[in-house]
């Protein structure tokens, strides 16, 4: 297309020239419009047999080409088209990296926390890492995310590696999931799982009785602090409608940390989360599709989150008091 807008100066040029008797002016003319032609051509990407654009760039090794010249300091083209292309093909191939490498690795050793703490797990890879964190000085964590985001699968990964790290002696899980009550299944962790309750089955006013009776007897002999109490919960909104299970877990939210109680909470959204259990949620894991309203009044930045390429989910770790985290992790890996 741009070598239409050179048509004009042609036929003005072949017009002068000829009429002229300026031959070189009308030679010039029509080099610069062939000149034009070959340019765009050249620099248009192909198309393949189905007729859908492919990328000029490809990655071989450490260097970048672009068709079949190689780019060895694509940081510096002039083109912003071209350093934004080059950019999103790199950061494609580190996401691919990192599924093909550090994930595996991760698998490789079972999942199993590395970092020192009392209460270790895994959340995914960043940069090329592993990204774990201790619960035990979180010591609460707040995952949000819309349906379909991957907070199960996040969920599944934390659990797993805790209990790969933890023995039974020194870690018990009690579960909460309205989404049916099959959040663990298939992790093998029945030796930790000491209560769950479900929007199917389960008692719900002597489970919150139970969590009421644990906070009391161990205020009443600070040594009993152990083995640490992890308390999962999936569809917050949902379980909190109950008023018996939204006062014990914002008890649990402000007292918990001391007494080795922590809290991993899951939610759709903001909507329905009261502002007393938020405020001591504040470790908070947002999920792609989260909007940038709700990131900020998580406490992060505003920047969106952009979506990992399957099976790749794309997270942020927000902080109090520390620079927000973007990580990944992979669905159908437990």
């Amino acid at each position: 297309m741009a070598a239409i807008w050179m048509l004009p100066s042609l036929v003005l040029g072949l017009y002068l020239g000829f009429s002229t008797g300026m031959w070189q002016l009308a030679l010039m003319s029509f080099g610069s419009a062939l000149i034009a032609v070959v340019v765009s051509r050249v620099r248009r990407p192909s198309v393949s047999e189905t007729g859908t654009t492919v990328s000029p760039f490809t990655i071989v090794g450490k260097k970048i080409f672009y068709f079949d010249k190689p780019l060895t300091r694509w940081r510096c083209m002039r083109s912003p088209k071209l350093r934004a292309s080059a950019r999103s093909l790199v950061a494609e191939r580190q996401r691919e990296q990192s599924l093909q490498v550090v994930l595996p690795r991760l698998l490789g050793r079972g999942f199993r926390a590395s970092m020192p703490g009392e209460l270790c797990a895994l959340l995914g890879e960043a940069q090329g890492a592993a990204l774990e964190l201790d619960l035990a000085g979180a010591p609460h964590v707040f995952v949000v995310g819309p349906t379909g985001s991957g907070k199960s699968q996040l969920l599944r990964i934390l659990t797993k590696s805790l209990t790969n790290r933890h023995l039974p002696t020194e870690l018990q899980l009690m579960l909460v999931d309205f989404k049916g009550g099959g959040l663990l299944d298939g992790l093998g962790v029945e030796p930790w799982l000491v209560a769950s309750l479900s929007d199917l089955e389960g008692d719900r006013s002597t489970f919150w009785a139970g969590l009421h009776d644990l906070l009391q007897h161990r205020e009443g002999d600070p040594t009993l602090s152990k083995p640490k109490v992890l308390i999962i919960v999936d569809e917050l909104a949902e379980v909190i409608r109950d008023q018996a299970a939204c006062v014990a877990l914002t008890s649990v939210a402000a007292r918990g940390r001391s007494l080795g109680v922590h809290l991993v909470l899951a939610n759709q959204g903001l909507s329905g989360v009261p502002r007393d259990l938020l405020l001591n949620l504040r470790l908070r894991v947002a999920l792609a599709g989260v909007d940038q309203v709700e990131l900020v009044q998580l406490g992060g930045k505003a920047l969106p989150l952009i979506s990992g390429q399957h099976p790749l989910i794309a997270a942020r770790l927000i902080q109090h008091q520390a620079p927000d985290r973007d990580f990944n992790f992979a669905v159908g890996l437990v």
